[in-house]
Order: structure tokens, then sequence, then C-alpha cells
């Protein structure tokens, strides 16, 4: 009789759990990240009474959450590479239009620059045509101040959000690690069954990879190690590593980040693919931003120097030679916090047309001084106190004070939009007359105004327009692709969330469905308690008579 009452007690407090189980999913429809789950029934051992097997009822061998790691991990990735073009195309847009946006392009400035020239070139002693040539010379040099303020902003922008970025990384890699631990000692209890956990740990490492591109590997005590794509380690069995960012560019160089593991020394992942936003904060920095600042510093640095050169070759309207019309731009060099010695560097501009636009970096390091053209990574050694590269005379002063691990920083043309300016406030100082030629002579604004169209820059392969048309395109091209790619991993995470969703997500009919046919199994096994109780009251009364 005992086996009787074993069999439905059993399938009662099964179908209990599993009604339980149906309705935690239906709660939990709305919940975004729970994994429907499923209950897992089992015949329960059967016991050998008298030369026969009966069976003792029924158990819950597992409640099994709805699970797809394929999915789960093509989910992560797609979830990654949307976050990165995403944040890339976004920035990279806000360049594309200060760049070709008339109202703060550099090229429209120059067009009313040259157009002033020519006027004056048709009326050379005409005071009003010259003052509208100072007039417009300020307006290009303030359109090439605001156009480095605002690449500067966006910069600073970009470092705050790598920042937060890293802060969000910490925080995520460590409540993975408290989740793996909690995990791990569910796996080793019997009957522990961590579903719930297990969707926080997926949408917590989710979260990480929109920052983050990340690999995973599950562990043998259910824990996963996370490691970015590149193959350094985020969170381990032992716990979470941590991620440190400088918080700001550097003065001997760009932002830089590392990864910091508990006793260990930092590993720099500065000029690694990282993937995910922080990846793409770094690149379009590197790429975009200091790209632009760089061709725009060269343009200015390249007219500057062009026209001073030809305006002092002319004559003003009291015929005496013309001085600089733009004030000149020195390269900023900045030597590293971290150096011990007293020595100096400093650059100056020899000849514009060789210039690329390039920063350099300058170490000294076990004796030997290094140079290292930081935009195609050459270097080269350095064996006295003044070396000529590409246009540019370094000089390291005082050579001997140099000290082991010593570094600086010159910026050429990084920050030279920002220093552009006119330098003469006279009509009269300006050269529109050729040396030695009559008051109405124009020659010397004549071959000013050829400045416009003549490849003086870049070893005398590109004019002004050239440098700025040639940045602008390379903008917009970043710009496009970026976008297209955004709009392509968008559609593909969609599409993939919507895969693993159908097969995780809970189905409000599939579960009514499922909550009808525990309630009637229930009944019956509670009619089979009920039968049981039945025919044990019967016996009793039959055998007390």
């Amino acid at each position: 009789m005992s086996n009787i009452f074993d069999v439905g007690s059993s399938a009662l407090n099964s179908l209990q759990r599993a009604i339980s189980t149906t309705g935690n999913n239906i709660a939990n429809v709305n919940t975004e990240g729970y994994s429907r789950q499923e209950v897992e029934f089992a015949s329960r051992t059967p016991n050998r009474i008298g030369g026969v097997t009966l069976g003792t009822g029924v158990e819950i061998s597992s409640i099994r959450r709805a699970y797809d790691q394929f999915l789960t991990q093509d989910v992560q990735a797609r979830t990654s590479s949307s976050g990165y073009y995403s944040l890339y195309s976004t920035t990279a847009e806000q360049i594309d239009n200060l760049m070709a946006d008339p109202a703060t392009s550099i090229s429209s400035a120059m067009d009313q620059f040259f157009a002033a020239m020519e006027a004056v070139a048709n009326s050379p002693t005409s005071q009003p045509e010259r003052q509208v040539l100072l007039s417009e010379a300020g307006t290009l040099a303030n359109r090439f101040n605001y156009v480095d303020a605002r690449l500067s902003e966006l910069a600073e922008n970009t470092n705050e959000q790598m920042s937060v970025f890293v802060m969000d990384i910490n925080q995520h890699t460590k409540d993975i690690a408290q989740l793996n631990q909690q995990i791990a000692r569910l796996e080793r209890t019997p009957g522990g069954s961590p579903n719930d956990l297990l969707d926080q740990r997926d949408r917590a490492i989710e979260s990480l990879s929109k920052l983050v591109r990340v690999d995973t590997r599950l562990q043998e005590d259910g824990s996963v190690n996370v490691f970015t794509s590149s193959g350094h380690r985020l969170v381990s069995q032992a716990g979470a590593e941590i991620v440190r960012l400088s918080a700001a560019p550097q003065p001997d160089g760009p932002v830089r980040l590392y990864i910091s593991a508990p006793g260990g020394a930092d590993a720099e992942i500065t000029n690694v693919s990282l993937g995910g936003e922080l990846g793409a904060a770094m690149d379009v920095s590197k790429n975009v931003i200091d790209r632009a600042r760089r061709d725009i510093g060269l343009l200015a640095v390249g007219l500057t120097a062009t026209f001073n050169t030809q305006h002092k070759a002319g004559d003003t309207l009291n015929q005496v030679a013309g001085a600089e019309f733009f004030t000149s731009i020195t390269p900023v060099a900045t030597a590293s916090p971290l150096n011990s010695g007293t020595t100096t560097v400093s650059a100056v501009i020899d000849d514009a047309t060789q210039m690329t636009g390039a920063s350099y970096q300058i170490d000294y390091t076990d004796s030997v001084v290094t140079i290292t053209n930081l935009s195609t990574n050459a270097t080269q050694e350095i064996n006295g106190t003044t070396v000529m590269i590409d246009g540019l005379t370094f000089t390291i002063s005082p050579f001997s004070n140099l000290t082991d691990g010593d570094r600086f920083l010159v910026e050429p043309t990084g920050r030279a939009a920002s220093s552009m300016a006119v330098a003469i406030t006279d009509t009269s100082d300006i050269a529109a007359a050729n040396s030695g030629g009559n008051v109405g002579d124009n020659r010397n604004m004549l071959s000013l105004i050829a400045l416009r169209e003549a490849n003086n820059l870049k070893d005398g392969t590109q004019s002004v327009y050239d440098i700025y048309n040639n940045a602008v395109s390379q903008v917009a091209v970043d710009t496009r692709s970026a976008r297209a790619n955004a709009d392509t991993e968008i559609s593909l995470l969609q599409s993939v969330t919507d895969r693993r969703d159908g097969l995780t997500g809970v189905n409000l009919e599939e579960e009514a469905a499922n909550l009808i046919r525990y309630q009637q199994a229930y009944q019956a096994a509670a009619q089979i308690i009920t039968t049981a109780n039945d025919v044990f009251d019967t016996l009793l009364r039959a055998t007390s008579r």
C-alpha cells in the first residue's frame, strides 16, 4: 500500500515543482535576458517485490534552461561589432560634418581669402580691397582655430568616454567573477540549479561584449574565463583582472591603455584591436580625430610657410620688403613627466614642403637615442645633438644630460592649426608688388594667388587645396564605411537576437498549455492518493470485523 502512496506523492511533488517552474516562466515573460526553464522528469528507482518489479513514481531529474551556446556567443560577437561601428560612425560623422559644412569648412574660408587677393591684384593700391584681404585672412585664421578647437573637444570627449568604458568594464568583470563563484558553489551542490545566475552571467558578458570584444571558455566547475579577442585575460577562476586607462592624453604621447593582473606587471594594449565601444573610441581617436588634426595642422603650416616666403619676396606700399603675413608656427615638443634628466628637445621647420604631417617620439634607452615616426612607426637612431627629418630640424640639448628612459613627443602639425594667426595689421604692409617694383605693381600678389594651385606641399605633390580635400575625403570614406558596417551589424545583431530569443524566450501560449497539462496531471495524481486512501480504509474496515 505504501508503494501507491509513494507513487502518488512523488507525482504530486514533481508536478507541483513543474507548475511552479511554469509559473516562474510566465512571471518572467518580460524579464530581459531570462531563459525559459524546462522541467525534465525521470522515473524513480523501481522496487523488487515478490518477484515483481514495481515502479516507485517520478522525480525531477533537472530544471534545464533553454540555451544554445552558439547563438549566445554569436549575439555577444554581434553586440561587440555593432557597438564598435555605431560609436565609430557617430564620432566620424561629427568630424565629417565639421569639415564639409561650408559654414565651418576651411576650404570655403580659403576661397574667400584668395578671392580677396584677386581683388587686391586688380586694384593694388586700393585701401578698401586691402582691408577686405586682411579681414578674410583673419577669418581664415579663425576658421583654422575653430576647427582645431572642435577636434580637440571631440578628442577630450572621446577620452572621457574611454574612461567611463573602462570603469564599466571593470564593474562587469567584477560582477562576472562574483557570479562565477556563486555558480561554481551551486554546481557542487547536489540538485543545484543556478539557472537564474547563469542568465545573469550571460547578460553581464553581453554587456561587457558591447564595450570590448571577448572570448569565453567554460570551466569544469561551471565558471567561465573571459578574455579579450587578443587573448588578454579579463576574468579567471581566481577573479577579475583590472583594466586601467590613463584619463587623458599623456604629455609624452597618445592615450595609453593597460591591463593589470593582480600581482603581475601591467601589459600595454594601446595598439591592440579591442573591438566594442572601447576599441572604437581608441581607433576613432587615433585614426580619425588625431589624423584630421595633423592634416589640418599640416595645411596651416604649409600655407603659413609658403605664403610668408612669397610675401617677404615682394614690396609693400611703402616700397619696403614685405614681412611675415601669418605668424610663424613652431612645432610643439613635450617632455614626459617621468623623465629624470634635464635635457630638452626642440624642433624648427626648415622646409614645410617636405613635411608629412606625422608626429615623432624620441626615446633614450640603453645609451641610444631613437626617433620614431608615429604615423609609419619607422625608427631612426640619432647620433648627434641635431638631426634633420622630413623638413624638420630636431635639437637635443644638452645631449649629455639624457637619462635612460627619457621620452619626448614632438608634434609639428598636431596642434598647429590652433596657432594660425595674421601677423600684420596695417593694410600698407601687404606686399603686393614685386621687389623693386612700382607702387601699383601687382606681380607679387599674382605669385601669392598662384600658391592656390601650386603643388608645394608633401614634397611637391600636393597643393593647399589637395591637402584639405584629401583630409575631408578620408574622413568621408571612413564615415560612410563605418555607417554601412554599423547598419549591417545592427541588422545581423537583431537577426541573431531574434533567433536566440525564439529559442530561449517565454511563449505564453506554450506555458499556458503546460500549465493546463501539469494541472490535469496533478489532479490525477491527487486522485491516486484519494483512491489509495479509500482502498486503505476499506482494508482497515475489513480487517477490523
